[in-house]
């Protein structure tokens, strides 16, 4: 009698003991669903309604391994089918937890960004025996007489103040001047926008121009001090519904390749003029060599389009708002690699391509619809000099890349489907003024009507000269004049859009009313 009680004890004691595990299981369970519920919610880009029902899941699940785990005394079979389940769901909560902690912290990194930051730079030859700026203190200084001067002077300030003395500067007419003296031996040093620096390379003779230099010593400015006051600050705007307020968004393409954004010329330069609550969006391109005023010239001194983002992407936003007399609100850049990677990760688009053409690269892209991976995108995308039409025929073709990738991520479960995949491709490579908040508004917004947007694009031209530009004094460069009758239908077809009109593929012509 004894040892059928002990044995009784000890088969109760097993079965609290399994029944403790079992719990703690369950347990378990319900902390990783919370924690990913609470993920969700904190990511605030699920409606209300969806949130209820993801909710509502959770708790089914939670339930139904209930009934299976916490019974005091369950099957065998039962046990085991409760705790696959349980510790599935404990791993994909646990993983789904990570995956948005993750998304959250590259939304916040690439959004809210206010531009504007730029280094000006002191060059040496790359031989040059000085290491630090103190070397270089008896050195004359070479600079671009009447260019960038509130900045230049910002940087000869404070290489005075580093040095505790003043310093020889010398001014040149031109760039092509400038480098010519420095690489002369007439001046030792030169300073200049490190940015602009890429412009130099532009110039005959000078291909090589940073395999024969090195900075020594780097001064950060504010690229838009000298003409803040003048703009308002206007990345200040705020719109007090971006789900319903129309809005503008500057979509410039850099020409940095690396796996970071830095301030450098954009190559794509296009206007979104987005109206949430008629889910309209119109893509105005202008070409980069667009010879309007550039803001950075107290003067207004003309310009190519594409300089104007040496001088912070602020620049560019004013340049292409006062073109088309239109505030733009926003701005998103994103660099060639990054563009490669996004289209990537949304698992490719679908263009029309007008014509059958090579690339300079040696690809080839036939007429009619083609299906494109990112490099495809991108190399269809930029190839200008076998194109009838050039520069203008190759906006175009970057208008259709911009309205597939908007196609693409609005339809269907893109977004959701490679969510963390999307945001890690644009990590480094891509930046925006639109705050997490806007962001994750506009995203609700689509989950919740999934609407589909009617996209318009209409692409300004112009006629190809060879101008002085602010950003290349004395040196005549290639530009292309704006066509004006262009200019002003694009800026009425701006303000249509704003005003809530619904446009048509007709609209896109040009009429009598415009020219």
């Amino acid at each position: 009698m004894k040892h059928q009680n002990v044995k009784h004890k000890k088969k109760s004691m097993a079965v609290t003991a399994r029944h403790r595990m079992l719990s703690f299981i369950w347990f378990l369970q319900l902390i990783a669903e919370g924690m990913a519920l609470f993920c969700i919610w904190r990511l605030n880009m699920l409606p209300e309604n969806l949130l209820l029902i993801l909710a509502g899941v959770f708790a089914v699940l939670a339930l139904f391994t209930g009934i299976l785990l916490l019974p005091r005394r369950t099957g065998r079979l039962q046990g085991s089918c409760g705790v696959f389940l349980s510790v599935l769901i404990f791993a994909l909560s646990c993983a789904a937890s990570v995956v948005i902690m993750d998304a959250q912290g590259t939304i916040q990194g690439i959004s809210g960004q206010t531009g504007g930051k730029l280094t000006m730079a002191v060059y040496v030859r790359s031989d040059d025996p000085a290491q630090t700026i103190q070397d270089a203190a008896d050195y004359d200084f070479a600079v671009v007489q009447g260019y960038d001067e509130a900045r230049t002077r910002q940087a000869v300030e404070d290489i005075e103040q580093e040095l505790g003395r003043s310093i020889s500067v010398t001014e040149y007419a031109g760039a092509k001047e400038l480098v010519e003296g420095f690489f002369s031996g007439e001046s030792g040093a030169m300073i200049v926008n490190s940015a602009y620096a890429n412009l130099l390379e532009d110039l005959e003779g000078y291909e090589n121009f940073y395999d024969r230099v090195r900075i020594l010593y780097q001064v950060d400015s504010n690229a838009w001090s000298s003409i803040i006051e003048n703009v308002g600050g206007f990345l200040q705007s705020e719109q007090e519904e971006i789900a319903s307020d129309p809005f503008v968004v500057y979509i410039s393409g850099s020409d940095t390749r690396d796996k970071k954004l830095s301030t450098s010329r954009s190559d794509v330069n296009i206007l979104a003029v987005v109206n949430p609550k008629t889910k309209q969006v119109l893509l105005i391109n202008t070409p980069r060599d667009y010879y309007i005023p550039n803001p950075a010239s107290e003067s207004g001194s003309l310009d190519k389009l594409t300089h104007c983002g040496i001088y912070g992407i602020e620049c560019s936003m004013q340049a292409l708002g006062d073109l088309y007399g239109v505030e733009v609100d926003y701005y998103a850049q994103i660099n060639f690699t990054g563009f490669e990677t996004l289209i990537d990760e949304i698992g490719g688009i679908t263009v029309w391509s007008d014509v059958s053409f090579n690339t300079v690269d040696g690809g080839h892209f036939d007429a009619g619809e083609l299906h494109l991976n990112g490099s495809e995108a991108l190399a269809f995308a930029r190839e200008r000099k076998n194109l009838p039409g050039g520069d203008n025929a190759r906006g175009r073709n970057q208008m259709k890349v911009i309205k597939a990738v908007i196609g693409k991520m609005t339809s269907g479960t893109t977004i959701l489907s490679n969510y963390s995949g999307i945001m890690e491709s644009l990590e480094g490579m891509f930046a925006t003024s639109l705050t997490s908040d806007d962001i994750s508004e506009l995203v609700k917004m689509q989950l919740k009507d999934m609407a589909q947007w009617n996209i318009s694009s209409f692409a300004v031209t112009g006629s190809d000269g060879s101008e002085i530009t602010y950003s290349m004094p004395g040196t005549k460069v290639y530009v292309m004049h704006p066509d004006e009758t262009m200019v002003n239908h694009g800026a009425a077809l701006v303000d249509r859009i704003l005003a809530g009109e619904t446009l048509t593929e007709a609209d896109m012509t040009p009429t009598e009313a415009t020219e």
